[in-house]
């Protein structure tokens, strides 16, 4: 008779996100729903990655926009609070 191995890994329950749509593990996400309901909703533990993923999608395509260039700023960000003379950047004259 064949035994199992212990140290065989299973493989993790997933589910994807209502607002985002990424497909994680059950472990980070949250379920929307219980027994009584017909459905169960989950959505992302990490509430900020999922907003900035939701976010990101350009409306009606569901494509992702495309991110800033590196020192651009967003529309309504707060100043980066590490001045670039110490990142090394070199100024722009």
């Amino acid at each position: 008779m064949a035994r199992q191995r212990k140290d065989r890994l299973r493989q993790l329950q997933s589910a994807q996100c209502s607002l985002c749509g990424i497909a994680l593990p059950t472990g980070l996400m949250v379920p929307d729903g219980g027994q009584a309901c017909a459905d169960v909703r989950w959505y992302c533990k990490d509430a900020k990655s999922c907003t900035e993923r939701w976010t990101a999608r350009l409306p009606g395509t569901g494509q992702v926009a495309p991110a800033p260039s590196v020192g651009e700023s967003r529309p309504g960000a707060a100043p980066d609070p590490v001045p670039a003379e110490l990142l090394g950047i070199a100024g722009e004259a």
